[in-house]
């Protein structure tokens, strides 16, 4: 997998978007602080070796995960660290604080005809025979780790007023010395624009946003107009990037050809989608 190094000016510590290892989309970053402690967001699927990867890279950066922060409850971003778990007797790298925020299990099954519920139920049930204690998030509050700062924006506490998953997805806003970054998960178009009403815009402004919802839907439009990127992270491999099911370009029932032409009218200068391997943005 090829990496491409992007000097973007972080101003102390790294971040790495990092590509799933197989053909489905997912979500993985490990970002090394000025202090050099490691923070994980996600870490992608429990499955096509994400999960090895997604060790291996913990392995070189010095067996011990600072912070480990999961967006929400879906496989394709919680499933690498559930397959680590069910994969290893005794876990060989210390979580030190395993934080977030997902829907009571008896609404998980409710939506999306209940597929994510045993994947769940999984991931709880490993965390509980490795003796990982994981803490909630909630809006509002703010997290230092190794010298970046995690403003938490939104908590997906409020899914009595979704119906999808994704819409409970947990909003951060990580302050690199130079730069901030705006990480949206699975964020859906009903709470993109709810966060919109109740928080500042001032908060959403960011030269570097993950696009939700690995680029292909969620929030619109009128969200990344007030966010105003300059730097786009697409968690989105060839096919997705390309919306091809096969038959060329545009092929596909997914609105990621729309939403690069959006960002291109709205200036982004660089995009870094998983089609073209990880990135490290320093």
């Amino acid at each position: 997998m090829q990496l491409n190094t992007l000097p973007v000016g972080l101003g102390g510590g790294s971040l790495l978007q990092y590509a799933t290892r197989g053909p489905h989309q997912g979500m993985g970053y490990l970002l090394k602080t000025p202090e050099d402690k490691l923070v994980m967001i996600d870490g992608g699927r429990d499955d096509f070796g994400d999960g090895d990867y997604t060790r291996q890279l913990i392995r070189e950066h010095g067996n011990r995960v600072d912070l480990w922060i999961m967006t929400h409850a879906h496989n394709d971003h919680f499933g690498a660290l559930s397959r680590i778990l069910q994969d290893t007797e005794a876990l060989d790298f210390e979580i030190a604080d395993l934080r977030f925020t997902f829907p009571p299990l008896e609404w998980i099954g409710s939506v999306e005809n209940g597929g994510s519920l045993p994947l769940v139920q999984e991931f709880y049930r490993q965390l509980g025979r490795h003796g990982i204690r994981s803490t909630r998030l909630y809006a509002g509050e703010t997290i230092e780790c190794g010298g970046l700062t995690f403003d938490v924006l939104s908590d997906g506490t409020d899914y009595a007023d979704y119906h999808t998953i994704n819409d409970t997805s947990t909003v951060l806003r990580v302050h690199f010395p130079s730069r901030d970054v705006l990480f949206l998960g699975d964020l859906g178009a009903e709470s993109a624009n709810a966060l919109l009403s109740r928080v500042p815009a001032e908060a959403l402004r960011c030269d570097i946003v993950q696009m939700a919802h690995h680029g292909q839907g969620g929030a619109e439009r009128n969200f990344y107009e007030v966010v105003r990127p300059k730097i786009a992270l697409y968690t989105a491999p060839m096919w997705l990037w390309e919306c091809d099911i096969g038959k060329g370009r545009g092929s596909g029932p997914w609105q990621t050809l729309k939403t690069r032409a959006w960002l291109d009218e709205l200036g982004v200068q660089v995009s870094c989608p998983h089609a073209y391997g990880d990135y490290l943005l320093i």
